[in-house]
C-alpha cells in the first residue's frame, strides 16, 4: 500500500494474513457476473441493516475481488465510496481454489438430457468415467453424469473463459426445459446423486488462480458461482456502517474511526464446517462480536 493510498486498519495473523483496509470501490475488478435478483436483494439487505457485515475478499496485488461481487455492487448502487476489504496474497497456497458442480433435478434419464442438447446443436460423446482434472480441457467443455454414465460435450474452445461461456448456455437451455438446477461443492454434489436428491450432475471446469487474475484483469467475467474460493480464518461481521463507506471525507480520518471501533471488539474463531446465515464455511471463520 502506498503512502497515499489506503493503510491497513487491522492486521490478522493467522494461516492466511489478512489485511482489513478501506478500498475505493472502483478500484477493483470482478471475475464473476452480477446476478440482478440477487444485487436486488442485497441491496435491499444492506439498506435495511444500515451497515455492510461482511469484508469482501480482495487480491492484494491485483484487487481482483475474490468474494464479495455482489457487495460491492450492492455498495455502488447504494450511494457509497468505499467498501470494507481483507486483503489477502492471492498466491498464498493456504487459499484454495475450488468450483461448483450444478445437479439437475426432474429428468428420468440422461439419454433425455443428451438428446435435448444435441437439438440445440451440441456436439456430445457418451463415454466411460471421466475424471475431473479432464473437464476444461480441449475438447471437453463439460460433463454430464447419472453416476454411471458419462457424457462429454465437446467443442472448440481456446480457454477457461469460453468452456465457462458454454457451461453458462447449457446451464440456460436445461433450465429453460424446466429441470431444477442447484449448485453445489464436487464431492456434494455426487452425495446428492447417490442419495436420489439429484437425477444428473453437471461437472464444471476447474480454474486456476492465474485464469482467475488474467479474466478480470481482461475486463471479463465468469459465469456466477464458477469459483469457490477457501480463504482460512476470514473474518465476519465487521458490521460497518453505510455513513463511513459513504463519507466524504478524509480515508486517513475514516481509517482511524474504524481502527478505534474494531480493536475494541472480541473475536470468536469457529470451526471449519461452521454454518452462518445458511453458508457453510469449509474453512475457520473469524467472528467479531
Amino acid at each position: 500500500m502506498s503512502d497515499d493510498g489506503p493503510s491497513p486498519i487491522l492486521v490478522l495473523e493467522g494461516p492466511v494474513r489478512h489485511v482489513i483496509a478501506l478500498l475505493d470501490l472502483w478500484s477493483l475488478r470482478h471475475h464473476e457476473e452480477v446476478v440482478p435478483s440477487l444485487l436486488e436483494a442485497l441491496m435491499a439487505e444492506i439498506r435495511r441493516d444500515g451497515y455492510l457485515k461482511h469484508p469482501v475478499i480482495v487480491d492484494e496485488g491485483s484487487h481482483v475481488v475474490l468474494d464479495g461481487t455482489h457487495r460491492v455492487e450492492a455498495l455502488k448502487a447504494l450511494g457509497c465510496r468505499w467498501v470494507a476489504a481483507c486483503l489477502v496474497d492471492y498466491r498464498d497456497p493456504c487459499i484454495t481454489l475450488g468450483c461448483w458442480y450444478r445437479t439437475l433435478k426432474g429428468v428420468s434419464k440422461l439419454e433425455q438430457v443428451v438428446e435435448h442438447l444435441r437439438r440445440i446443436g451440441l456436439r456430445i460423446a457418451l463415454c466411460g468415467e471421466v475424471r475431473p482434472e479432464e473437464v476444461g480441457r480441449p475438447p471437453i467443455a463439460l460433463v454430464l453424469t447419472d453416476g454411471k454414465r458419462y457424457a462429454r460435450v465437446l467443442a472448440d474452445f481456446k480457454d477457461k473463459w469460453e468452456a465457462w461461456a458454454l457451461v453458462k448456455m447449457v446451464e440456460r437451455a436445461l433450465a429453460s426445459l424446466g429441470l431444477e438446477v442447484g449448485f453445489q461443492v464436487e464431492e456434494d454434489a455426487f452425495k446428492e446423486l447417490s442419495l436420489g436428491r439429484a437425477d444428473v450432475v453437471l461437472m464444471t471446469p476447474k480454474l486456476a488462480k492465474e485464469d482467475v487474475v488474467r479474466v478480470a484483469l481482461s475486463g471479463r467475467v465468469f459465469p456466477y458461482k464458477a469459483t469457490r474460493h477457501v480463504v482460512p480464518a476470514r473474518p465476519l461481521f465487521l458490521n460497518i456502517p453505510l455513513e463511513i463507506l459513504r463519507a466524504n471525507r478524509p480515508l486517513k480520518e475514516l481509517e482511524a474511526e474504524l481502527r478505534r471501533s474494531l480493536i475494541i471488539r472480541q473475536v470468536e474463531r469457529r470451526p471449519p464446517g461452521t454454518v452462518i446465515e445458511g453458508r457453510r464455511y469449509e474453512e475457520e471463520v473469524f467472528i467479531f462480536k
